[in-house]
C-alpha cells in the first residue's frame, strides 16, 4: 500500500491477467468470468485464492503460474478437487522440466506449441504444429502417476506405457496450446508495462491454461463431455479432439524432450482441434 492506503498496480500481474480474462472469454464468450487476485505470490496467499475461486462455484479455474517442485506440494492437491470444477495449469516456459501447479494430479497441465505458416497473429497460411522449444515438460519428482495416466492404453512416445515412460511418477503435460511468442496471441492492456500500453503480442504457456479453460468452459455449454477432465482425456477424448503434436524439442535429453506419436512429455497428448 501507498501512504495514501491506495493499493499499488503490479504491471506484470496486471498484463498477465488481461491475457487471461480476454482469451477465456475468446474461447468461451457466453462464460461468467470473475477475476480472483492474490495477496502475494507466495504458496499459501495463490492456494488460499484457488480455494476462494472454489467457494463461489468457479466451474473452471486457470493458473497461469508456477513454480518449483518441493517436498511438501502434495499438501495443496486437496484446493484442486473441489467436485465439478476443472482446473488448468501452465507447464512453464523454461525448457525440459517440471513444474507445480502443473505436477499436480487435479490439473490440466497445458504445454506449449509453435503454430507453422503464421505470420504475427494471423494464422492464414498455417501449415502445421510442432513443439514450441521452451516448452516446460517433464516427469515429476514428487507425485506418483495418476489412474488416467497409468490406465491410458493409446500409443506412447519412447516407450509401451506412461507408465513406463516416467518410472511410475507423473508425466506433464497432459494437452498443449500455442506458446510461441513469434505466433502469440494479442491482449490489450490500458496499464503500462515496460513503458507501453495498449495492444501486445504474448506468449508461453501462460496463454494455454485460460484458453483452455475458455475451452472446457464451451465444451460443457454445448454438453460435450470428450475433454471434460483428465479422465476423459485420456480415456478416449484425444482421439478425435486433439491434434497430436509429433515432432519438435525442449531441451537435449532424448526421448523425454522430444515429441513424438502418441502421448509424450513435451506435448502431451496434443492441442485442441474441432471441439466442441
Amino acid at each position: 500500500m501507498d501512504p495514501e492506503g491506495k493499493a499499488k498496480t503490479n504491471s506484470g500481474w496486471a498484463l498477465e491477467e488481461s491475457l487471461d480474462i480476454e482469451w477465456a472469454h475468446a474461447e468461451a464468450p457466453g462464460a461468467k468470468i470473475v477475476l480472483v487476485e492474490a495477496a502475494s505470490n507466495s504458496n499459501s496467499n495463490l492456494f488460499n485464492a484457488v480455494s476462494y475461486a472454489n467457494s463461489i462455484g468457479a466451474t473452471e479455474i486457470s493458473m497461469s503460474w508456477g513454480g518449483s517442485e518441493s517436498s511438501g506440494e502434495a499438501s495443496y492437491d486437496a484446493d484442486m478437487s473441489h467436485p465439478g470444477t476443472l482446473y488448468t495449469a501452465s507447464a512453464g516456459d523454461s525448457g525440459h522440466g517440471s513444474e507445480y501447479p502443473a505436477a499436480s494430479p487435479n490439473v490440466i497441465a497445458v504445454g506449449g506449441t509453435t503454430l507453422n505458416g503464421c505470420s504475427g497473429t494471423s494464422c492464414a497460411g498455417f501449415t502445421s504444429e510442432t513443439t514450441w522449444s521452451s516448452s516446460g515438460g517433464g516427469i515429476s519428482s514428487y507425485e506418483a502417476i495418476p489412474g488416467y495416466q497409468s490406465g491410458y492404453t493409446g500409443p506412447v512416445y519412447g516407450a509401451g506405457t506412461i507408465d513406463t515412460l516416467t518410472g511410475g511418477e507423473r508425466g506433464i503435460p497432459d494437452v498443449s496450446f500455442d506458446a510461441n511468442p513469434n505466433t502469440g496471441v494479442s491482449v490489450y492492456d490500458s496499464t503500462r508495462y515496460d513503458g507501453q500500453s495498449g495492444w501486445f503480442t504474448l506468449g508461453g504457456t501462460s496463454v494455454g491454461a485460460p484458453n483452455w479453460a475458455g475451452v472446457l468452459a464451451a465444451g460443457k455449454a454445448a454438453g460435450s463431455t470428450a475433454l471434460q477432465g483428465n479422465a476423459a482425456i485420456y480415456s478416449g477424448g484425444y482421439s478425435k479432439n486433439l491434434r497430436d503434436i509429433t515432432s519438435g524439442t525442449n531441451g537435449s535429453c532424448g526421448t523425454d524432450c522430444t515429441a513424438g506419436p502418441g502421448y509424450d512429455l513435451v506435448t502431451g497428448l496434443g492441442s485442441p482441434v474441432n471441439y466442441p
